[in-house]
């Protein structure tokens, strides 16, 4: 621990400091998804000024040690109790001026937009310490070269005239916390002058300013800190870090519970007891693949003989049991469902059972079965306890040190050997260089855009056309760019995210469809757009591929014409807040048969170019976002439903390798 170069751990003044218990909560739910949800944990604790300086720092230990993120975060003091009002006061300042400092900073041209929003975030730092601001502002010592940020602390609340001639990121700070905290301060001569010196003018700052204390309100709802019914929100801000407390004490209990299982058969008895005592599942049992590559109930986990005399291929798409390792996903079954597979209504008998629940789960020698869960309840797939369970029981089959590999576990057969090369498959080498030679062209198409878009100039009515063409030959490059980096040995660079306006990812996806996909079909569209839809983390590519999925597919239900409308909202989806996008159609609906596997990656019956693989596509583009994909279709037109949770999953699960449409 001692190579990582954080000295403000070190600090007393810090880690005594309050912090907003909403953050935490939120940050902590990131560390328990794990690597995929890295840059949802950054972009959460960015929201916090004392966790920001404390946490942002340790980056580089995500991965390798995410057991001390943890701990600085079940240990940060949290406000509480009577200091909660006071606190909400200052925190929702702390937010303002971040957000109004980094727009400022943007618009003016400034090379580090992420330093103003530090900046701003920690300009009123010695409020939290209970310090003077020369005080606080030696806490960002170091964090740049120069010392900047410092500056810009140490500096906010001078007046303006002083900064005339200061660094650019002490004045942006400067005026945002003048415009934040004087009213009517955008008609002051100072503020006018300064505003003037970044040349920007009143109009432009008043908006500015609307907009980042509507980001600041729409943080405070999230986080629990709102300025209205402060006691009520502030309390489910806390009460929702008490219950991952609890969790996360459930978890050092079940931890401890599987340690000290010796063998796989007492870890799977184990996991029995734990399903019965937590969930109240009695009916359990465990598929996994035999040395046919046939899923076939293991002796592990001991379960009625009769399920002995069935074996399910792996390529089955009917049954869910296939269907959860496909996708890596848990995955529900009823009796009853007209559509379902034989086998899964065969097993539900068998074991008693009105319906079950099929979760993935890693078992010892690299192999992955299915456990096959009787009545579980609705919500367990859900449940960070369900998740803590499968992960400690994971782990005592997996643990750091595996034997040798000559050993194999009892009650595992061998993996079956890997599947032969087909003459359909394709050279690595030709794919390679097919995907050099696509390049070309499209670096060729970029320049002759750019070139066009300087001879026209910015005021052309084509411009913002052109733009969109640009921006669409460099997400296919990008997507080429991917299939190459997803071949290398190293490991492929993170997915950026960046925080994008889901109402301008609609807009512009209709703009650019409107005269190529929707009025040459004769199809009208309709946006109605919640303005309260806050930005999320986001890859824009992916969200933009989704929707332009569903728009094609919408538009070739409606052969004749029709009308597709696309709407954003807020919702609230089994207790959490998340925004939902919706894209309904006025076609015909889908046949029932078709509905049932909607999602699955078959053969189509479009003819032409279609593989068939759009919807699958889309969905686990979406399921990558740590979203739902949804779709619910009538007679009289077909809705599809896209939940995104207000804060995504982090960067390396968004790479995609497969793109199309159905």
């Amino acid at each position: 621990m001692g190579e990582f170069s954080n000295n403000l751990l070190k600090k007393s003044e810090l880690t005594a400091c309050l912090c907003a218990p909403g953050v935490v909560a939120e940050a902590l739910e990131c560390l328990m998804r794990g690597e995929a949800a890295q840059g949802a944990f950054f972009a959460c604790i960015r929201s916090d000024p004392v966790l920001a300086l404390r946490v942002q720092p340790l980056a580089s230990i995500y991965d390798a040690q995410p057991d001390l993120l943890r701990s600085v975060l079940l240990a940060a003091p949290v406000a509480a109790g009577a200091a909660q009002a006071a606190y909400g006061v200052r925190w929702r300042q702390s937010i303002g001026v971040a957000h109004l400092a980094q727009a400022l900073a943007q618009r003016a041209g400034l090379a580090d937009a992420q330093a103003a929003w530090l900046a701003g975030l920690c300009h009123n730092l010695a409020d939290y310490l209970n310090a003077g601001a020369a005080s606080a502002a030696d806490h960002l010592a170091g964090l740049d070269a120069d010392g900047w940020l410092a500056d810009a602390v140490r500096f906010h609340a001078e007046p303006l005239t002083r900064g005339r001639a200061a660094h650019p990121l002490v004045r942006v700070t400067q005026l945002a916390y003048q415009l934040v905290a004087r009213a009517d301060a955008v008609d002051s001569v100072d503020v006018r002058a300064a505003l003037s010196a970044l040349q920007l003018g009143a109009g432009e700052a008043a908006q500015l300013l609307a907009e980042s204390q509507t980001h600041a309100r729409q943080m405070a709802v999230r986080f629990g800190l709102a300025d209205t019914l402060a006691a009520a929100s502030a309390a489910s801000g806390f009460d929702r870090l008490a219950r991952l407390y609890a969790g996360q004490a459930a978890q050092s209990a079940l931890h401890g519970y599987f340690r000290f299982a010796d063998g796989p058969g007492p870890i799977f008895a184990r996991l029995r007891d734990s399903l019965r005592a937590l969930f109240g599942i009695e009916q359990a049992c465990l598929f996994a693949p035999a040395v046919d590559g046939l899923l076939r109930v293991n002796v592990l986990m001991p379960t009625t003989p009769a399920l002995n005399a069935l074996a399910i291929p792996p390529d089955d798409g009917h049954s869910v049991l296939p269907r959860a390792l496909a996708r890596n996903a848990p995955q529900r079954f009823e009796r009853g469902d007209a559509g379902a597979a034989l086998v899964d209504e065969q097993i539900a008998r068998v074991l008693g059972v009105a319906g079950f629940l099929c979760q993935p789960l890693a078992l010892a020698g690299g192999q992955t079965g299915v456990l096959v869960a009787g009545d579980a309840p609705s919500e367990a797939a859900a449940s960070p306890l369900w998740r803590f369970m499968l992960a400690e029981c994971a782990d005592a089959l997996n643990p750091r040190h595996p034997p040798a590999p000559a050993a194999v576990a009892e009650g595992f057969e061998p993996a079956p050997p890997p599947r032969p090369a087909s003459a359909d498959d394709i050279p690595r080498e030709r794919v390679r260089r097919a995907i050099h030679e696509v390049a070309n062209p499209l670096t060729i198409m970029r320049n002759y855009v750019n070139l066009l878009s300087e001879r026209l100039g910015a005021d052309s009515a084509v411009q913002r056309d052109l733009d969109i063409i640009g921006d669409e030959i460099e997400r296919v490059a990008r997507i080429v760019r991917g299939l190459t980096a997803a071949d290398e040995s190293a490991a492929a660079a993170p997915v950026q995210l960046e925080l994008a306006s889901v109402n301008a990812i609609v807009s512009e996806l209709v703009r650019m469809a409107l005269g190529t996909l929707l009025a040459p079909n004769k199809v009208t569209v309709q946006i109605d757009l919640d303005p309260d839809v806050p930005p999320l983390p986001l890859n824009k590519d992916l969200l933009k591929q989704v929707l332009f999925n569903l728009a094609k597919n919408a538009v070739e239900a409606m052969p004749t014409g029709g009308h597709l409308k696309f709407s954003t909202r807020l919702a609230e989806v089994d207790g959490q807040r998340q925004v939902e996008i919706e894209v309904a159609d006025t076609g015909p609906g889908l046949p029932p048969d078709v509905a049932s596997h909607l999602f699955e990656p078959v053969a189509t019956c479009k003819g032409g170019d279609h593989a068939g693989l759009g919807l699958a596509i889309s969905r686990g583009l979406v399921e990558r976002m740590n979203g739902q994909l949804l779709c619910r279709s009538t007679p009289e037109g077909t809705r599809f439903l896209i939940h995104l949770p207000t804060l995504q999953n982090g960067h390396t699960s968004l790479a995609t390798t497969r793109y199309g449409s159905m």
